[in-house]
């Protein structure tokens, strides 16, 4: 089983990896090359223990190892995805031994074959990604979207980007999707033409709606999508714990006063490119 926590960036999707790691006792895949160790990718709390893996894909390796990549990624395009997959051990219970897990970095590796390899698996691997949807999806491949209002969004974004990848971005690159994202609109309506295939296998959460929902409700929303039990006696990380950790990743998480950010010329623009989508979605 797979299910993939589909966000456009700065739209909550640290918020719903909690949820998962603490109430469902599972770690997350980024789907993207990681520049951080597995530990702090994947939020794992103490209790997965005794992480197994052989050496991981994306670790250095050799000029003819590099060319050779490249070649299977653009042309070949065969991976065997368990050369992708790790252990760990669950030291709660029930106390799970070889918990199979999707290392991060596998955005290449997830074909459609090997898709429908893990999706038929009764392990769920919870996955995270901004990319826009695949042309088709298979049975057991389900998505947990998580939606916020655009302002903020543009705001935020344009700092992670300055502050954490170092790229110099204006806040009008941002609005009018000049973003390795790409638009705020244009992924979201990407999304909105894949949704009927999904045949109930997609949920779609406000930002808004979730900083302000208990987590129990939440997680009952994804335990009747996916059929997966969660534990309710958990309690999670605050998220002034988080920001403290890493303040460049983690900002305010408020949208109050995102428009003292803007001039009314950026306001406009916003408005004019993203009214369309933020009606759509539920937003003034």
């Amino acid at each position: 089983m797979i299910i993939y926590i589909s966000s456009y960036p700065r739209s909550g999707n640290s918020l719903i990896q909690q949820i998962i790691n603490v109430f469902f006792e599972k770690p997350w895949t980024e789907v993207y090359k990681p520049q951080k160790p597995l530990e702090k990718i994947t939020g794992v709390p103490s209790y997965f223990t005794n992480w197994r893996s052989s050496p991981h894909p994306w670790q250095p390796k050799s000029t003819w190892q590099l060319l050779w990549d490249k070649f299977n990624r653009k042309i070949l395009k065969i991976y065997d995805v368990e050369k992708w997959i790790a252990t760990y051990d669950l030291d709660i219970p029930p106390y799970t031994k070889n918990c199979r897990y999707l290392l991060p970095g596998c955005y290449d590796v997830l074909t459609p074959k090997n898709r429908q390899i893990l999706a038929a698996e009764d392990t769920p691997y919870f996955v995270k990604t901004h990319a826009t949807p695949y042309r088709q999806y298979f049975e057991k491949e389900y998505v947990i979207q998580i939606v916020r209002h655009p302002g903020p969004v543009c705001w935020s974004y344009l700092n992670l980007l300055k502050d954490y990848y170092n790229k110099q971005k204006t806040l009008d690159d941002i609005i009018s999707g000049k973003t390795p994202a790409g638009s705020w609109s244009k992924w979201h309506q990407s999304w909105k033409q894949a949704i009927p295939s999904f045949n109930g296998r997609f949920m779609r959460l406000k930002y808004e709606d979730v900083k302000l929902t208990d987590r129990h409700s939440i997680c009952k929303q994804i335990k009747f999508m996916t059929g997966i039990d969660y534990n309710p006696t958990r309690e999670e990380i605050s998220f002034e714990i988080l920001q403290k950790q890493a303040p460049n990743y983690y900002r305010a998480g408020q949208n109050k006063h995102w428009q003292q950010h803007y001039t009314s010329e950026q306001i406009n623009l916003l408005y004019k490119l993203h009214n369309v989508t933020m009606e759509e979605l539920g937003y003034d």
